[in-house]
């Protein structure tokens, strides 16, 4: 049994030792207690470690990581088991003086003090089992079997494993989780309060979850104070108004209440409501960005992420920085690594370059698929001098036709740049072998006195203008064959960083550039970005409606007017509210015109993925039969062709905001 006192004994053994295997034991420890940690840290390696492990997870102050590291590093090599075992999470976040993610450091000194016996180890192993944190597969299966085992032959053993326990059991055993966890409240474990509250409000038992949670916050636990910060919008809004004001009143009493006894996850939930204007807070970018870089100070992941989404919605500098953290610490979405590549490639990450390519780049990759079925699409990247992209369709692979090339961008030949540092920056973020990305210039734009390309001159980066259209390609590494790009989200990955390259000089043309130069459409690309739109990425939040639902109610009966469907129709943009999304497609002419489905405020929404909503709202089957309906058909389960064989993707035409 764990009972936190005090101030208690500072002793080479697990009397001691207990007060610091998790991270709410260590937060909730006394001021009296912390001042004799470090009182004495300096000649007894048990108070350094216990010092050294608070610094890490409170950092009081935001700058108190070095001396951590300093600590546990000490304590460490004078026999403390667990300050290695806490030192190895700090190398893994990089959260440490070199600032660099370390997880081959994480592993040494976490397998190293496993088996020197530290029980932190121990407890860190089953916990990262537990979720799949730190690069341990996830098995709440074998976490389970292995605790059931250990409580049967110990049971008088460390509430911690009880709750723990608990947790492994939650989805597929309730009556066992539950009971796992009582008996670690039983047995004065207040941090348990939490778990048994989520388990009855997974159940879908708010009430008795926060009956719970009311009774652990009397008893001391931190975290139950801010249980209520995560009930529903919707929930919160259907009271009358006096009740919201009296619960916003506690939400945000209890929010404070935990920040300032440093729950980080608190942190997160209060940027959350200020980003989101949720549960009685007023909607307030700026200042979600207090709590949210508090909870960054004390290392939660999430607060990292949502910082670098509020920072580039508001142009502010360190989305890049931030979304590294992010990655480090487990959050390996698209916007998280695409920032960090895009910052790799633009060299506002140029410090953590080696980090970069040895560990996040191929992260990238896996986070943009190639087409799963079918052929990959080929093309080829034109940069026109006013700033434009065209992405032209390429219909063999294979050596390019440079003539056919040269005509279609009015050049009378080109001239190859084989390298240059930002094109090797470029072809390292795309994770291409035996291949990188070449440039072709006209070799005539002097004499033709053509206009200057100013993303040309920065790619080529030889202080010299580059003039006219210059045309991206890949090109073999051994015989310098020239070839086109495989692969539609290849090419997007690309577009993007050549947007981070260029400090945001391309962007998709206009009506009339396209006409300008014969071209009917943008190549089948239409789908993947406008940089002219400030972000319009459902995955990070931007571009949600913020109309009341009430005035959606109203737009869409202006919106969804009968399409004409025929060949010579123009393309429409309908907007629909969520729950008329089917009603919309039906509207619609998908291969030509995009919906434009607009989500309520409501973070359910905002941390799914667009892939995900495109299952939970159950819309592919409606999709396909769209896109067949007007002569196109699907290529594999994002991509289809319409009936002049152009390709596109569904998430074109059906949109989030």
């Amino acid at each position: 049994m764990h009972v936190m006192a005090q101030t208690f004994d500072i002793t080479p053994d697990r009397n001691f030792l207990q007060h610091f295997l998790t991270g709410w034991r260590v937060k909730s420890l006394s001021p009296e207690m912390v001042e004799k940690l470090k009182a004495n840290s300096e000649t007894d390696p048990y108070a350094a470690y216990g010092y050294g492990r608070w610094l890490s997870m409170v950092n009081p102050g935001g700058a108190c990581l070095k001396e951590a590291e300093a600590l546990l590093t000490w304590a460490g090599s004078n026999g403390v088991q667990d300050a290695n075992a806490a030192l190895s999470e700090m190398y893994f976040d990089g959260r440490t003086e070199a600032d660099k993610a370390h997880p081959g450091m994480h592993a040494y000194l976490m397998d190293s003090s496993y088996k020197a016996g530290s029980e932190l180890a121990q407890a860190m192993t089953l916990e990262n089992t537990l979720y799949g944190d730190y690069g341990f597969p996830k098995d709440p299966a074998m976490v389970a079997d292995i605790l059931q085992k250990h409580i049967e032959k110990h049971p008088d053993c460390d509430t911690l494993y009880y709750d723990l326990l608990g947790l492994a059991l939650k989805d597929t055993d309730p009556a066992a989780a539950e009971k796992a966890l009582k008996v670690s409240i039983d047995r004065g474990d207040n941090e348990s309060y939490y778990s048994l509250a989520m388990l009855y409000e997974s159940a879908g038992d708010w009430d008795r979850a926060c009956k719970v949670a009311e009774e652990g916050a009397q008893k001391g636990a931190v975290n139950c104070h801010r249980f209520k910060a995560g009930m529903e919008q919707d929930a919160f809004l259907a009271l009358p108004q006096e009740q919201q004001e009296a619960l916003h009143r506690e939400i945000a009493e209890g929010l404070d209440y935990a920040i300032e006894h440093h729950d980080r996850f608190a942190c997160f939930l209060k940027g959350c409501c200020l980003y989101f204007g949720n549960l009685g807070y007023s909607e307030d970018r700026v200042l979600a960005l207090e709590p949210l870089e508090r909870g960054c100070q004390m290392g939660h992941c999430s607060c990292f992420w949502l910082k670098a989404n509020i920072l580039r919605e508001l142009g502010r500098k360190g989305v890049a920085k931030a979304s590294l953290q992010a990655v480090r610490m487990g959050d390996r979405e698209q916007f998280t690594l695409e920032q960090v590549a895009r910052g790799y490639v633009s060299g506002e990450l140029s410090q953590y370059t080696e980090e970069i390519e040895q560990l996040w780049l191929k992260e990238y990759l896996k986070v943009n698929p190639e087409e799963e079925n079918g052929k990959d699409s080929l093309g080829i990247i034109a940069v026109y001098p006013q700033g434009f992209y065209y992405a032209m369709d390429v219909e063999e692979d294979g050596e390019l036709d440079l003539e056919a090339l040269a005509d279609k961008v009015e050049a009378r030949g080109f001239d190859v740049v084989h390298y240059s540092s930002l094109l090797t920056r470029i072809t390292k973020a795309l994770s291409l072998e035996g291949c990188h990305v070449a440039m072709l210039v006209d070799k005539e734009g002097y004499m033709k006195d053509l206009p200057d390309n100013m993303a040309g001159t920065l790619i080529y980066g030889q202080a010299q203008e580059i003039r006219g259209t210059v045309v991206f390609v890949l090109e073999d590494d051994k015989n310098y064959t020239l070839r086109p790009m495989k692969g539609l989200q290849r090419m997007y990955m690309f577009i993007q960083l050549l947007n981070a390259a260029t400090d945001g000089l391309v962007r998709l043309p206009s009506s009339e550039e396209l006409e300008s130069i014969g071209a009917e459409d943008p190549g089948g690309f239409e789908e993947y970005d406008d940089f002219e739109e400030k972000y319009d990425d459902p995955d990070i939040f931007d571009g949600y409606e913020r109309n009341p639902d009430q005035e959606i109610e109203e737009e869409i009966e202006e919106d969804m007017v009968s399409v004409d469907t025929s060949e010579d129709a123009e393309p429409k943009e309908i907007t629909v509210p969520v729950d008329k999304v089917l009603e919309g497609i039906a509207q619609c002419n998908l291969c030509i015109d995009t919906l434009l489905v607009t989500l309520p405020k409501d973070p359910k929404y905002g941390f799914m993925s667009t892939e995900e909503l495109f299952y939970k709202l159950k819309l592919m089957e409606a999709i396909e039969e769209n896109i067949e309906q007007h002569g196109g058909y699907m290529i594999d389960e994002w991509q289809f062709v319409d009936a002049r064989q152009i390709p596109m993707d569904i998430r074109s035409r059906v949109r989030f905001r």
